[in-house]
């Protein structure tokens, strides 16, 4: 039988089928379509149905496994634009790349690819225009549905669908929603059960977005606990700003929607409540053990799903979401004001977060809530879980009317049990008879008002102590209990919530804050230097404004409150003809708004910032300098255009510069600061006028000179080397030196300085022991130099830094009422950007060549910016500041750390450490080299040994660095000669960061001392760590949760040991945890026998440590 051959219109059919399949509003194509649509006959008919030529080169393309096409191919066939596959293929284009975005500037189109973090030039062939790529992007998204695989965690670009092919009615409470979804079969692994519920969160703040992606952790986390009371997560996604987690469908609801549609009084329901609440207590009880608190008990919280007797198991749900529950509940979230939302089954310590007027109190998120707190909850439950199986259905139902609108359990006024549940524990009470079921309700009843609903919450007893009092409630009663499975408990349950049905509520203590000091830069004017530099410079003021439309001529931007607000639409219409929405609608372009969407900034001080003072900055003001700009308030004096990159100008600028830091600051190095006690480098470049050679420093004195720091990049770079130095000494060949050596050397010559210094001419770098020697001393030539060039810009020798690789900024200028001129442009001081995430900064050797330096002239790609003591200035005059980057601008590294207290100096070098740890280096081996000088200088300054990045006197938090999340590290080979201990972050490749622990809530422990060999009592030369050892009793949970290994396992387990560095002080609030660096035995070949070595860190509880230990010895 002859197949019938694929066509266009079969195909375009077989799409509409696959979509109409699905009932659930998300628009896929399965993936079992996509492999017949994509299978070698399908491609080759429909290839020779629409004549594409060189069908087998395209074929070949479609199925490379290296680039695979399939999606493509099947993009471009149903948007009918297949005879363009061979552009869009052009440059690997791949499936790898979808989806894409586009976005449409005036020098054309560009693209983000998947994994992209910026936009580029289109990688597509020259026939291909934006709107063939804007259509492609629009048709793409139906086959791009995801395969849930293995992982837990998925994140999703906004528009790809999910492979539903059912979806309910959503239940809607708060900022989430909760349906029963049913996945396509093909898109989830056979174990996993096709229907599910999906809970949906709308995240609309910046604080919902923070704390989802916190609590996906725990979410994770909280799989690996094994307890039949308590619901795991599936799966969970992240999908533009929502949040969706995936759980196994309840078919008996929630506890809530039970009590009020089922009646079950009588000996039955009693026997089985107890067992359901011995069960959700054990629950409980194992949260708090591992360290968690829920944070919304309720009812609606607990779910019911069948068991094979015919009876319900209750489980408990959305733990790991608490944090997401406070939230919502002490803030204004979707238009609901804190008190509106879920307070009924919360504690009395919950109206802490609120004042009189019940708004949430300032610092609300410090507040910490009692670890008690789920027991409250609890107690709540069992007293409606009692009403129901006591005194029956009808009863509970007028009981919740009756605490409608949030009514809580407690009356905050007399401090004491609501009187509706007073009225019907009353009620209980004197419905209890002498009968045994009713001896069940009366103990239940009594452990609940004793040990569970009490106002101070110390009163309270633990989940463990409950549990086992319901534990010995049930015992004793199990001559008349009946066995489950003779329970007769109704499968017919409603799965909608009752309309009245309360909105979720929120109820567990916020984040702690992070005591780290803030890594933002802060813009601000500096006049007092604009008015000197402009008052000794002869340029000429522009008098003329801008072309304006009628609306701008409106705009008083010289007012200190002024607003900019309209639709990107309205720029773009009169961008041709009015210079102000011109550069109003390229903003809002880069901004990435849509057409109908509104820009709106608000000025703060010489800049405006996006919807408001605390959003980021994205024009700046700036004030003729021939005109008086007090009365424009705080204004930037100067102008937003660059002088040209070699002109008389821009080195007058340099010059000034170096002036007023010489003469007013005090950061000069020179013969007055030192004499002959400044040690010179070994070698130097003479500049002179026309030529350069090296010279060899004998003289004993100080000479000026400027020090290049730069990448070398791929490309072979001239270099001294033991055959050419005599020659270099005679003069060195400028035509066959790299550009960027030749651009410093202009301006080392421009600003009138005899010497330069280039590591790899004034170093021989052929001659193992000169380098040895000269990289040792690197630190003192930066040190020493009157300036430091950086060229930051360049990531080779051969691209130069001296011109801005990017276009100048867009600018208007505006008349003001006194008749100057105000320019206002775009924001260009984006130091992040041009400075900290530059090619130069980005290498390991640099770090300590900025530090070091006293003063540097970063040319940028945008502009230049001088750093020094007193500072960050750019090109265009503004101070810039930021608390973390205080280090690199000290003229006398690293003074600048001693006017913090002690936290504010941990903070500072667990920050440089960080940001060191993520720099690249050719040779892995220079990590701890590479530092050493900067080290040695932080060790003088803090009066404190510090070794391989260890501070003595800050032991146990120097220790507690770790690997991120999802990346291992690996253990560096060093020279046999070079020992780094194994508990420094400095023998190992890959990024660290720093235990995020308060100060002054921490007792340190003097278990663990720095020590070298000889003070240990060893023949061993090397710097050890003397400590306790203590054995651990670690689960699997606590492993994944309690544990961070540096480089994974490839040791037993059972071998591990910890050593105690410090626990937290005793709070009521929380559990105590203990800061635990983990050990085990290794074998060690410079020292012949098996030694401690550290594997990681961990934060433990106590009862995974033992009592004793013995001391032990770390390499």
């Amino acid at each position: 039988m002859v197949a019938t051959p694929w066509t266009l219109v079969r195909f375009l059919d077989e799409c509409e089928n696959a979509e109409k399949k699905n009932s659930s509003d998300e628009v896929f194509i399965s993936t079992t379509t996509i492999k017949l649509l994509t299978s070698k006959e399908c491609v080759s008919d429909i290839l020779k149905d629409r004549n594409c030529p060189n069908q087998d080169v395209l074929k070949k393309r479609i199925y490379d496994r290296r680039c695979p096409a399939k999606i493509i191919f099947l993009i471009l066939t149903r948007a009918d634009m297949l005879d363009r596959i061979g552009e869009f293929l052009s440059n690997d284009f791949s499936d790898h790349h979808l989806p894409i975005e586009v976005l449409w500037t005036r020098e054309g189109y560009k693209l983000k690819r998947a994994k992209d973090t910026d936009w580029t030039t289109a990688p597509f062939g020259a026939g291909i225009h934006y709107r063939d790529v804007d259509y492609f992007t629009q048709k793409q998204w139906p086959f791009l549905a995801p395969i849930f695989e293995r992982e837990f965690e998925y994140v999703l670009q906004q528009g790809i669908p999910l492979p539903l092919v059912e979806k309910g009615n959503a239940i809607v409470s708060g900022f989430s929603s909760v349906s029963k979804i049913k996945m396509h079969h093909a898109h989830v692994p056979e174990q996993i059960e096709h229907s599910m519920a999906m809970k949906k969160m709308e995240l609309e703040s910046e604080d919902q977005i923070k704390y989802v992606n916190k609590e996906m952790t725990n979410v994770k986390s909280l799989r690996l606990l094994d307890h039949d009371h308590l619901v795991k997560a599936i799966l969970a996604c992240t999908r533009g700003k929502q949040a969706l987690f995936f759980f196994p469908w309840a078919k008996g609801g929630d506890l809530y929607n039970f009590l009020k549609s089922n009646s079950n009084e009588g000996m039955a329901a009693i026997i089985w409540m107890l067992d359901q609440m011995v069960g959700l207590c054990s629950a409980l009880s194992l949260l708090a053990d591992k360290g968690y608190r829920h944070g919304d008990l309720k009812p609606a919280n607990i779910l019911l799903f069948p068991e094979k007797s015919g009876s319900y198991c209750l489980k408990i749900t959305d733990v790991g979401l608490s944090k997401l529950h406070i939230l919502a509940t002490s803030r204004r979230l979707n238009g609901t004001t804190a008190k509106a939302t879920t307070r009924r089954y919360s504690p009395p310590e919950f109206d802490l977060l609120f004042d009189d007027d019940g708004e949430p109190v300032e610092d609300s998120d410090d507040i910490k809530l009692s670890r008690k707190f789920d027991i409250w909850s609890l107690g709540c439950v069992f007293i409606e879980f009692l009403i129901w199986a006591k005194l029956g259905r009808q009863k509970y139902k007028e009981f919740d009317r009756s605490m409608k609108r949030d009514r809580p359990f407690w009356d905050s006024g007399r401090e004491d049990l609501d009187d509706k549940v007073k009225e019907r524990i009353q009620n209980l009470e004197d419905a209890v008879e002498d009968t045994e079921g009713d001896k069940v309700v009366q103990r239940v009843l009594e452990l609940a008002l004793k040990q569970m609903l009490l106002v101070n919450s110390d009163d309270r007893s633990s989940a463990s102590d409950i549990h086992k009092k319901l534990e010995s409630i049930r015992d004793s009663c199990s001559e008349y209990l009946q066995p489950k499975d003779e329970l007769d408990l109704p499968l017919g349950l409603t799965t909608e919530q009752d309309a009245d049905t309360q909105d979720e509520g929120l109820h567990t203590t916020a984040e702690q804050q992070s005591t780290k000091l803030l890594n933002q830069w802060t813009v601000n004017p500096d006049n007092e230097f604009a008015k000197k530099f402009f008052s000794e410079t002869s340029s000429q003021s522009p008098t003329d404004g801008s072309r304006l439309c009628d609306s701008c001529l409106k705009l008083y931007i010289w007012e200190p409150n002024a607003t900019i607000s309209s639709r990107m639409r309205d720029f773009q219409t009169l961008a041709s003809t009015c210079d102000m929405c011109n550069l109003l609608y390229v903003i809002s372009q880069r901004l990435g708004l849509e057409e109908d969407q509104e820009l709106h900034c608000i000025r703060d001080g010489s800049t405006f910032k996006l919807k408001g003072r605390d959003g980021p900055p994205i024009l700046s003001l700036f004030s003729d300098p021939a005109y008086n700009s007090d009365d424009l308030g705080s204004v930037q004096v100067g102008y937003p255009t660059l002088s040209p990159p070699e002109s008389p100008e821009r080195y007058r600028l340099f010059q000034k510069w170096l002036y007023v830091c010489d003469n007013e600051h005090g950061h000069a190095r020179d013969a007055s600061s030192g004499g002959c006690a400044v040690q010179m480098p070994t070698r130097l470049i003479y500049v002179g006028e026309s030529s350069e050679h090296l010279e060899d420093i004998k003289y004993s004195g100080f000479l000026r000179y400027l020090a290049l720091s730069h990448c070398w990049g791929g490309s072979t770079s001239l270099s001294t080397l033991t055959s050419n130095i005599d020659k270099f000494r005679s003069e060195i060949p400028h035509e066959q030196l790299p550009l960027n050596f030749q651009e410093a050397i202009k301006v080392t010559r421009a600003l009138k300085i005899p010497y330069l210094w280039i590591d790899s001419l004034c170093i021989i770098q052929d001659d193992p022991e000169d380098w040895r020697r000269e990289a040792a001393r690197m630190g003192q030539v930066f040190s020493n130099a009157y300036c430091t060039i950086a060229a930051t810009s360049a990531a080779a020798s051969n691209e130069g830094f001296l011109a801005p690789k990017l276009n100048s900024a867009l600018s208007a200028a505006l008349k003001t009422p006194e008749g100057g001129l105000l320019h206002i442009s775009e924001f260009m001081e984006n130091c992040n950007r041009d400075l900290e995430s530059a090619p130069l900064n980005t290498r390991g050797w640099v770090m300590q060549e900025r530090a070091l330096s006293r003063r540097t002239l970063h040319f940028t790609k945008t502009q230049v910016y001088w750093e020094c003591g007193n500072g960050l200035n750019c090109e265009r005059l503004f101070k810039l500041s930021n608390p973390q980057s205080a280090l690199f601008a000290d003229s006398d590294f690293p003074r600048a750390i001693l006017k913090y207290y002690k936290g504010g100096r941990i903070t500072l070098f667990q920050n440089l450490y960080e940001k060191y740890s993520r720099l690249n280096f050719s040779y892995t081996s220079d990590r701890p080299v590479a530092i050493l000088g900067l080290e040695k200088h932080l060790s003088s300054v803090l009066q404190t040994r510090g070794e391989f990045g260890v501070f003595e006197q800050y032991l146990a938090r120097s220790l507690l660095w770790s690997r991120p999340e999802n990346i291992l590290l690996n253990s560096i080979t060093f020279q046999d000669d070079y020992h780094v201990p194994s508990w420094s972050w400095m023998a190992y490749e890959g990024p660290i960061t720093y235990a995020n622990i308060p100060f002054d809530e921490v007792e340190w422990s003097t278990d663990c001392l720095l020590r070298s060999g000889e003070e240990t009592g060893t023949n061993s030369k090397r710097t050890v760590l003397k400590a306790v050892a203590r054995d651990l009793k670690l689960d699997k949970l606590d492993m994944h949760d309690r544990v961070k290994l540096d480089e994974g396992s490839g040791f037993e387990l059972s071998n591990l040991r910890g050593i105690v560095l410090g626990k937290d002080k005793k709070r009521e609030s929380r559990v105590q945890v203990y800061y635990v660096l983990l050990v085990t035995l290794s074998e060690d070949e410079a020292e012949q026998a098996k030694v401690y070595v550290r594997v990681g860190v961990a934060w433990l509880l106590e009862h995974n440590i033992a009592m004793d230990g013995e001391d032990v010895v770390i390499y």
